[in-house]
């Protein structure tokens, strides 16, 4: 099969790559904007010239890469995101994972750049061989994000296609990920299409059976799942930097019936939810699925099961979960203050956008209760 238009760049392939992204008048922009928006608009073409001059030097010794997404995405964008919008990124789990092996992460879905940056982070600081991560082409808005994303060990999950086209691209990206697996790297995928807003981690089980697919007249589901290991993921954040936007959105569809994206949307998300403020953030890997599952669907339930009972919940769940349900069932886990300070975050906000915001963090403690209650 030709997996060339959905696979991340080769190392022949980066230095031609690196000069496109270096040159590009987006990136040069996005970076002066992001760090100089103080700057005199008289002075923007200079900054965007030492722009350039500062991304030609960090890249003039990089050779593959390993190398880029280790001294560029890593030691430069990462490091920094964390030090300075969250208050420390935990995790648990890894411990019960082998280095030596290769594993498919299935994590829900908050965020479209955060959780595939937090998770390859985690993985690659703790030993292992950075992991190949799932992005939809709705994000492929230019050649210039493309190329970013795919430098990045990027692979391009093609959807909304004819049926026909639809199948064979999802054969394709199936077999693909299976070759990944079998020849020396690790996958995260999220758990379902579109981030959960409402803080309903769900798993499609369109997802799994999609992963499987090249592999069904070869290997009972079972048995692919004994050779290709999936390891659930659940991400919490303490505070969703995109909290309000999610709020808005969830609003609109409510009273309008839709929410029409603007042009653009999911890059200013991305772009909002990389500066936004996230307070605490933790990763918990569960162990790999084990056992006889009859399909795709079983394995899902299970999938979520181990999301939701390994959850790491924050202040800001608790005090949403009382807020809405005016009880005081765990105000053991916060003082007076707090609420004040969660309150405080969302006063502008209009009632009903506010009461949705709220059911997002809320939504993630009913879960676990649910979860833990049918042990």
């Amino acid at each position: 099969m030709d997996f060339d238009d959905i696979r991340p760049y080769s190392d022949k392939e980066l230095p031609e790559v690196l000069g496109r992204i270096i040159r590009n008048k987006w990136v040069l922009e996005g970076v002066r904007t992001a760090y100089f928006s103080k700057v005199p608009k008289i002075f923007n073409k200079f900054i965007e010239y030492l722009i350039h001059q500062f991304l030609k030097f960090k890249i003039s010794g990089i050779k593959t890469t390993d190398q880029f997404r280790k001294k560029i995405s890593l030691d430069i964008l990462v490091d920094n995101l964390v030090k300075d919008t969250t208050a420390g990124i935990t995790y648990s789990g890894l411990e019960n994972l082998d280095l030596n092996k290769n594993y498919i992460f299935i994590s829900n879905h908050r965020d479209i750049v955060l959780d595939p940056a937090f998770m390859i982070s985690t993985l690659y600081n703790y030993g292992f061989n950075f992991p190949q991560i799932a992005f939809g082409d709705n994000l492929m808005v230019n050649k210039i994000v493309e190329d970013i994303i795919r430098a990045n060990n990027g692979i391009i999950v093609k959807r909304n296609l004819p049926m026909r086209e639809q199948i064979g691209a999802s054969l394709n990206l199936s077999a693909y990920m299976c070759n990944v697996i079998e020849n020396g790297s690790s996958i995260w995928i999220a758990q379902r299409e579109g981030r959960a807003k409402d803080g309903l981690d769900k798993t499609n089980p369109a997802v799994l059976k999609m992963i499987y697919l090249s592999k069904r007249k070869e290997l009972s589901f079972t048995e692919f799942i004994d050779k290709y290991p999936i390891v659930p993921v659940s991400i919490s954040y303490e505070y969703d930097p995109l909290d309000r936007a999610k709020g808005w959105s969830i609003y609109r569809k409510k009273i309008h019936g839709s929410h029409i994206k603007r042009k653009y949307e999911d890059l200013i998300h991305m772009a909002s939810g990389l500066k936004g403020y996230k307070g605490h953030v933790h990763l918990s890997f569960s162990e790999p699925l084990s056992g006889k599952f009859k399909n795709e669907n079983k394995a899902a339930e299970e999938i979520d099961k181990k999301i939701h009972r390994s959850y790491s919940l924050w202040k800001s769940n608790y005090i949403s979960y009382d807020l809405l349900n005016k009880s005081k069932k765990n105000d053991n886990k916060y003082t007076t203050q707090d609420v004040e300070k969660f309150l405080n975050r969302y006063k502008r906000l209009s009632e009903g956008v506010r009461e949705i915001v709220f059911e997002s963090y809320a939504n993630p403690v009913t879960s676990y209760e649910n979860y833990i209650s049918s042990k």
